[in-house]
């Protein structure tokens, strides 16, 4: 991180970060970092390959400066205060590459940040000196808290910025289960489906669950609604009305009322028509009988006489239709009184419907089927009592099967971890996972079932016999915590969905073949995803992949960081420095050649070998 790159010859890069980063592509890792008038630092570039990257240097040369751009770039807080003495601005790029389908890329897109499907991530973090930070994800401003979201899962840093998945007791439950499909051959073939079996029954259940909860939380309602229904439909059923009944009865009503008008107005209009000499009858008769003997010296007069002939015919008919209608016309007093009753049920009944009587069968019938559906329902609340019951069942069985699986692999992965730890110097530490019931779940069989089992699970670590195990969170020791985070990360190498570990303290206080113990833990882990660790031991430098080296220069007055990759003969030197201080003799360069040579050798006997095909998948 300084004026220049060891070995180029050339001032600062000023090319792209991208350009950088494209010199190694490993999916899902960290390929570059750029650190500009951040503390020491003027201007830095660092290129990190895949498997274990390792930082080295003097005390005091700025190796932590490292872990603090890393920090920023996943949304740690970033003010003014970092800014090198004269610079206006400091700012932090990092470069990741991704595969296609990295949550971190769909989390970004769903945030509408432009991505592609696969490929290179350009996040950049930038102060001013009046503390104004902006936060860009491929050119693309985003917010810091966008950024933080959206990155979470990809790099833990341990360190005292540690922003460490494995300390998040939420991912717990996760991992063991993770764990468990990955030792397949020790929990059986049915393992890795377990869980994702369960969680289909438990979706099940729960949407049974819920919607038999539906039902009787309504079903207060749906009896008052129905006893409602019924009663509107027994007052209408008991009137029965017909459409336009109402009509057809005021008419008969009517003339019931008026029969004796009727009566008397029919007897005076038959009179009239056939009743004497008078009558129009009689009038019409002598008409023809006048005409006739006309016809006899004029023909034209006949067909005035058919007419006359026609209407007295017309006239005696209505005469006689008159007498028989006058003598039906009779009062009757008892069925006006039923039809004075019968018309005011039904109007009461339109008059309470809003309508008429169309209107009212119209809504009985629509009443009877809701009240049809009503009674549906309470059908439904009592056939799912049945399917919650199978449901819960089937949840419940898989549950405890899980349930023992994830014990049995709690147990195995204490067994794996202790054995790391022992190797680490922490022989007598050791791991346990506490089960406690969800939080939140369905009480059924005894169990609380939950989305992801009867059981929540926190990992747990006992640093001295007899005291009590505690949550992973609550080691105090920065140096303690990275050895016991390394030793669970080895035995979740293959689980854990996390793309780069960063460790920093990881070998406080140790030496010697503790010492290799780590870097032997770190290349195995590093077999599986990409590791960053800062070091002071020689043992642990030996067994890089990429070796960085951090140098503090003083320049015009002014100190200057930097990082330098080592070449082969370079990194003998600093690991014999490292082994001998500032007198590097001869026989500790062999020493450094020697313990590089053991590292290498012990590295190709690792099994499995380094898969490039478990970096190309994208955790699911």
């Amino acid at each position: 991180m300084g004026a220049t790159l060891k070995g180029t010859g050339r001032p600062p890069r000023t090319e792209n970060l991208r350009s950088v980063g494209r010199r190694v592509h490993t999916p899902r890792m960290l390929t570059a970092l750029r650190i500009r008038g951040f503390a020491v630092v003027d201007h830095a570039e660092v290129e990190f390959g895949p498997g274990l990257n390792v930082l080295t240097g003097e005390t005091g040369a700025g190796k932590s400066i490292v872990l603090e751009a890393l920090h920023l770039v996943q949304g740690g807080r970033m003010s003014g205060e970092v800014l090198r003495e004269g610079a206006d601005e400091a700012s932090v790029e990092a470069l990741f590459e991704l595969a296609r389908g990295h949550p971190v890329l769909s989390r970004l897109g769903a945030a509408g940040l432009d991505v592609p499907q696969e490929g290179e991530v350009l996040v950049r973090r930038s102060v001013t000196r009046a503390g104004r930070g902006r936060a860009f994800v491929n050119g693309s401003l985003s917010t810091v808290s966008t950024l933080e979201t959206a990155l979470r899962g990809l790099v833990d840093v341990t360190s005292q910025h540690g922003q460490v998945a494995l300390l998040d007791e939420a991912t717990h439950l996760g991992l063991l289960d993770a764990y468990a499909q990955s030792q397949s051959g020790l929990f059986g073939e049915d393992a890795p489906s377990l869980a994702s079996r369960y969680r289909e029954a438990y979706r099940s259940f729960a949407s049974l669950t819920a919607e038999r909860a539906a039902l009787l939380a309504a079903s207060l309602e749906r009896s008052q609604r129905a006893d409602y229904l019924s009663y509107q439909l027994g007052e209408i059923d008991g009137v029965g009305p017909r459409p336009g009944e109402d009509e057809e009865l005021e008419r008969e009503r009517q003339v019931l009322k008026g029969a004796a008008k009727l009566q008397e107005a029919a007897r005076k209009a038959e009179a009239l028509i056939d009743g004497g000499e008078a009558s129009a009858s009689e009038r019409l008769g002598s008409a023809v009988r006048v005409l006739t003997e006309a016809s006899a010296l004029d023909t034209r007069i006949e067909p005035i006489l058919a007419l006359i002939r026609s209407a007295r015919a017309e006239v005696d008919e209505a005469g006689r239709a008159l007498a028989r209608y006058a003598d039906q016309v009779e009062g009757d007093p008892q069925r006006l009184l039923a039809l004075d009753d019968r018309l005011g049920a039904l109007r009461a009944l339109a008059r309470k419907h809003g309508g008429g009587l169309a209107l009212v069968v119209s809504r009985a019938e629509a009443m009877r089927e809701e009240l049809r559906g009503l009674r549906d329902g309470d059908e439904r609340a009592r056939d799912l009592d049945a399917e919650v019951a199978r449901a819960g069942e089937l949840a419940a069985a898989l549950a405890r099967e899980l349930g023992e699986l994830r014990a049995r692999a709690a147990k195995a992965l204490g067994r794996e971890v202790k054995r790391a730890l022992s190797a680490l110097a922490m022989e007598r530490c050791r791991l346990e996972v506490a089960f406690s019931p969800p939080e939140h779940g369905v009480a059924f069989g005894g169990l609380v079932l939950g989305p992801d089992g009867a059981e929540r699970a926190c990992i747990l670590i006992g640093p001295n016999p007899g005291e009590p195990a505690r949550p992973l969170a609550r080691i105090a020791s920065g140096g303690e915590l990275s050895r016991v985070l390394l030793a669970t990360k080895r035995a979740l190498a293959s689980a854990d969905p996390v793309d780069a570990y960063v460790l920093d303290e990881v070998d406080a206080g140790l030496g010697g073949g503790a010492a290799e113990a780590v870097g032997r833990l770190l290349s195995e882990v590093a077999r599986e995803r990409q590791v960053i660790c800062v070091t002071h031991l020689p043992q642990v430098a030996a067994f890089a992949d990429r070796h960085l080296k951090v140098l503090k220069r003083v320049k015009r007055g002014r100190t200057l960081t930097e990082v330098v990759p080592l070449e082969e003969d370079e990194r003998r030197q600093e690991v014999a420095r490292m082994l001998a201080g500032q007198s590097i003799t001869a026989s500790a360069v062999a020493h450094a050649g020697e313990l590089i040579a053991r590292a290498a050798l012990a590295g190709r006997r690792l099994v499995p070998a380094r898969s490039a095909a478990r970096r190309v998948e994208a955790p699911s």
